[in-house]
């Protein structure tokens, strides 16, 4: 906590302890978030995971040509507003560490969809934000993480994993990696589909937690976390938003119950449609449910993966967890995969 109160001042004039209010943000698996109160304002602080966001200036680079390009349109989402130092940077060094702050927007972060209206609203707003960008050049975006969306990467990190990683956690995964392994079929389709349509500048994290709702209503304030911004399909943004929407139970639950909810799927893909058929392919909209059962199952190969290699990317709290997060991940991609009958 002192630490961030350090930070602040080289944001922020007049801050120390007594003037200041700090608590933990428990909500991203990636990087350390903080909530700063002080005096009147309120300010989000981050430290960023250098293990996983290894070139910071790109992805400030990225959002900074989003958000220039948002601001002379007519999108009507809050932008997330980084703060400069007392020197003029966007990203403060501090004992090796690199932070941010950014202005708080008041609204609500949620971990579960509670309604097909919500659901509604955020996959409209995802549309919108596509729909703004989409006359941005992609050229201009470069990839923040190498081999994010690259689902060929994906397979080989896994199956290295599945020969190189922990023996003991491989071999407790043994059923769900045959299971997994039956299905790379699938994924292949998404990697052919991939080569017709075209690279659009997408958000890449579009889970609920990174949309913020009014407080009042199921309303979408802002649409946050700018770190995976890259080029990409937007079916990619899509699927990923449907993984973390549509799926009722929580992402590490060993309970094994029914966890896919189509009335929110179909609420999704109706808000998408909204306004993304005003600029989508028809190859993009005939794909939407290929994209959701694909994406489903490389997040569900991602855990897995992080797992055998003894949990170097993602946070956990308890030993098991990422294998959790798997095994809940492939329940839920089945589940849909049987709704679409793919």
């Amino acid at each position: 906590m002192d630490e961030c109160v350090n930070i602040a001042q080289c944001f922020l004039s007049n801050v120390s302890e007594d003037n200041t209010e700090i608590s933990i943000i428990e909500s991203g698996l990636i990087n350390n978030t903080f909530k700063l109160k002080h005096i009147e304002q309120t300010y989000i602080v981050q430290k960023l995971n250098l293990n996983v966001f290894k070139t910071p200036k790109i992805i400030h680079g990225n959002y900074s040509k989003v958000y220039e390009h948002l601001s002379t349109s007519k999108y009507t989402k809050h932008k997330l507003d980084f703060l400069k130092s007392l020197k003029g940077d966007e990203l403060v060094i501090h004992e090796n560490d690199i932070w941010r702050i950014s202005r708080f927007i008041d609204g609500e972060t949620l971990h579960v969809c509670n309604s097909i209206e919500m659901a509604f609203n955020a996959a409209e707003a995802l549309a919108e934000f596509h729909f703004h960008l989409q006359d941005l050049d992609v050229n201009e975006i470069t990839t923040p993480i190498p081999g994010f969306c690259d689902f060929k990467f994906r397979l080989q990190e896994f199956k290295k994993a599945t020969m190189f990683g922990n023996k003991d956690r491989v071999l407790n995964a043994d059923v769900i990696i045959q299971e997994i392994s039956s299905n790379f079929h699938l994924i292949q389709s998404y990697i052919d589909l991939e080569q017709s349509l075209p690279q659009r500048v997408i958000h890449g994290d579009p889970k609920i937690s990174n949309f913020l709702f009014s407080k009042e209503a199921n309303a979408v304030l802002s649409i946050i976390d700018i770190d995976t911004i890259m080029p990409g399909m937007i079916l990619y943004d899509f699927a990923d938003m449907v993984r973390s929407f549509a799926n009722k139970s929580k992402e590490d639950s060993t309970i094994r119950g029914k966890s896919f909810d189509s009335n929110i799927y179909e609420a999704l893909k109706n808000g998408y449609l909204s306004i993304g058929k005003q600029f989508m392919m028809k190859e993009e909209t005939n794909s939407l449910g290929l994209s959701a059962i694909t994406i489903a199952l490389i997040q569900c190969i991602r855990f897995l993966t992080d797992y055998l290699n003894d949990d170097i990317y993602y946070q956990v709290s308890y030993e098991n967890q990422n294998f959790d997060r798997a095994l809940n991940q492939f329940s839920f991609f089945k589940e849909i995969k049987d709704y679409l009958s793919l």
